[in-house]
């Protein structure tokens, strides 16, 4: 058996195991078939990652858009819900608050109305005023004139009895001063006769 499997090569003589030859052969084909088929999985491995690239990338693209109308779809219904909610809290204010409402706008007509007689009575009060200072102004006028001629009146009476005074006065002076010519002439008289009496003496 194992001479059969071994073979002489006729141009160098050697011995051949054809059993290891063919193995190898065998091995070498089996090896090129692998790599032929491992190269080809590897490219339809790569084909497939880029079909899944791509996949993934429309996917997420489409992913990204339905979050895109799902997220405006829900801030729609958000807004939406958020008016109808304000719309009934509103409602609900106003019909509760109605009554305060009312009481409001009546307590505010009746302090308008109070505000109305107020300025009517401040008008009414700066109007007494104008026509208080206007008499006050008056009176004072006329107190100032009577005043006036109050004084002029007490000049007049100060200048009339300082008249009579000084009239007097004169007359006190002047009196004086004739008893005062009269003594003098006397003395004057005195004196002449004398000095005549003694000239007679002497004579």
């Amino acid at each position: 058996m194992q001479n059969q499997s071994k073979i002489i090569c006729p141009k160098c003589g050697t011995e051949i195991d054809v059993q290891n030859v063919l193995s190898h052969q065998i091995e070498e084909e089996i090896k090129k078939s692998f790599e032929r088929k491992h190269a080809e999985d590897k490219r339809k491995l790569e084909e497939k990652e880029k079909e899944l690239a791509t996949e993934k990338s429309e996917f997420e693209a489409k992913k990204a858009k339905e979050n895109e109308l799902f997220q405006e779809r829900l801030e729609s219904q958000l807004k939406e819900r958020e008016k109808l909610l304000e719309t009934k809290i509103k409602a609900k204010i106003k019909d509760e608050n109605a009554g305060e409402v009312e009481l409001l706008q009546k307590e505010l007509e009746e302090k308008a109305t109070q505000l109305k007689e107020l300025n009517k009575s401040r008008a009414e009060i700066a109007k007494l005023k104008r026509e208080k200072d206007g008499l006050k102004d008056e009176i004072e006028a006329k107190a100032q004139e009577e005043l006036t001629k109050t004084l002029e009146e007490e000049k007049k009476k100060i200048r009339h009895s300082e008249h009579e005074k000084s009239e007097f006065a004169i007359k006190e002076l002047e009196k004086k001063l004739e008893d005062q010519k009269k003594l003098t002439e006397e003395m004057k008289r005195k004196q002449e006769q004398g000095s005549m009496q003694m000239q007679g003496e002497v004579q």
